[in-house]
């Protein structure tokens, strides 16, 4: 209470029976009072504008909306935020550079997307679109999810010396966020030497790694997911599963299947239901590039 309203750092340190120090913590304290600005709104889902419970965040600061309302209200430290809205099966929204001080009181709402499949392959209806270096190819006698996967050697063990990708369709995704990818595996690889990669761009060419595997026996299915959020926004993204190989020892090598691509944006939103306009007066303009037009007010 003998402290006046701000951010401080504490600092913490032990001792034990012997007296001697151990290492330095140190946690932020912020102290709020009466006059600290207030950031508050709605966070509803966007079209049908159903009120969320979602966890709005501000640097250290965070609350949750009401879940009958979407209403919810913070109080913060002077300064610049950049605010933040998340909840589980929703895109996030971020507003940034939101400038409050002391005394304020800052309106600030949020509409979130739902998040729905922008591209999935059960690998039952053949190539999607995929460009398969060979020797990749569909296989049945492994699979996930019923009878077909895409797998770095059909038919047999892979090659020694061996650099070959499934690479993904180019993607755009410049209405999309919280972008996510998931997708069934298993695998059998030389422990340590052989490697498959799951790599993506954001120009289509670019590749950053996402996640790598080795090891033999690997042969349960067991389902990846990844926050892909480098992709929002993105209008050339693609991600890529490539196998890579030495110069000694083979194994049966890598199965993929039920390969998913998530991401919220207003291509997933439910249709609207057709609505009936009444209360149409108008004014005859006649025939114009074959169609019947007329002016109209719509009351």
């Amino acid at each position: 209470t003998d402290l006046s309203a701000g951010r401080y750092t504490l600092f913490v340190r032990g001792q034990d029976a012997s007296g001697s120090w151990g290492p330095v913590s140190a946690v932020f304290l912020s102290v709020l009072d009466s006059n600290s600005p207030v950031i508050e709104g709605y966070v509803r889902e966007a079209g049908s504008e159903v009120a969320l419970a979602a966890t709005v965040r501000a640097d250290v600061f965070e609350t949750q909306a009401a879940t009958s309302t979407g209403y919810y209200s913070m109080t913060v430290l002077s300064g610049t935020y950049d605010l933040a809205a998340s909840l589980a099966g929703y895109g996030p929204s971020t507003v940034s550079d939101v400038v409050v001080s002391d005394g304020e009181t800052i309106q600030q709402d949020f509409s979130l997307y739902p998040i729905c499949e922008l591209f999935a392959d059960d690998v039952e209806s053949g190539n999607l679109g995929w460009t398969a270096q060979t020797p990749w190819g569909i296989t049945t006698p492994i699979a996930h999810s019923p009878t077909h996967a895409w797998t770095d050697s059909p038919g047999g063990q892979y090659s020694n010396n061996r650099d070959t990708s499934l690479t993904s369709p180019v993607w755009d995704l410049s209405d999309y966020t919280g972008v996510e990818l998931s997708f069934w595996h298993r695998y059998d690889l030389e422990t340590g030497y052989d490697y498959g990669y799951v790599e993506y761009a954001t120009d289509g060419e670019t590749w950053q790694q996402l996640a790598s595997y080795t090891g033999y026996g690997q042969t349960t299915w067991r389902q990846e997911s990844f926050d892909l959020a480098a992709l929002d926004g993105q209008t050339n993204a693609r991600v890529r599963f490539r196998l890579e190989t030495d110069s000694y020892v083979t194994a049966d090598g890598w199965y993929l299947d039920d390969i998913v691509l998530r991401g919220a944006g207003v291509a997933c939103l439910p249709p609207c239901a057709p609505a009936t306009i009444t209360g149409l007066t108008g004014t005859t303009i006649g025939m114009v590039d074959e169609t019947y037009r007329y002016t109209a007010t719509v009351t």
